[in-house]
């Protein structure tokens, strides 16, 4: 798989978006830092992401309030601190970096 989408053909393109490039199943009792380039997350139960640096994303500009390119939610600069994401909710965006505290996810590659 190519380093970035621009250089994929358009079906290559929708293929790498749709999780077409594989998937890993992670529940909290795994507490490695897993790394890799994730296009969706599906929660399969409530889940709480690692305080800082818990789901990095690829690209600064997508969350420009970051400074470690976590998301970060809370203005108190905690990046998904306590923050629940429930069970059957799927988010989209480009991922380097998922540490669980607590739940369970799919974590699409592409």
């Amino acid at each position: 798989m190519a380093a970035s989408l621009h250089k994929l053909t358009v079906q290559e393109a929708q293929n790498a978006g749709m999780g077409q490039a594989g998937s890993i199943f992670l529940n909290a009792s795994n507490t490695d830092t897993i790394t890799g380039n994730f296009v969706a997350i599906q929660f399969i139960a409530d889940t709480v992401f690692n305080g800082t640096n818990g789901l990095v994303s690829a690209d600064d500009k997508l969350f420009p309030n970051s400074q470690t390119g976590a998301i970060d939610i809370d203005s108190d600069g905690d990046a998904t601190a306590a923050e629940v994401f429930p069970a059957g909710m799927t988010i989209y965006g480009k991922w380097t970096q998922i540490i669980l505290v607590s739940g369970i996810v799919i974590a699409y590659r592409g």
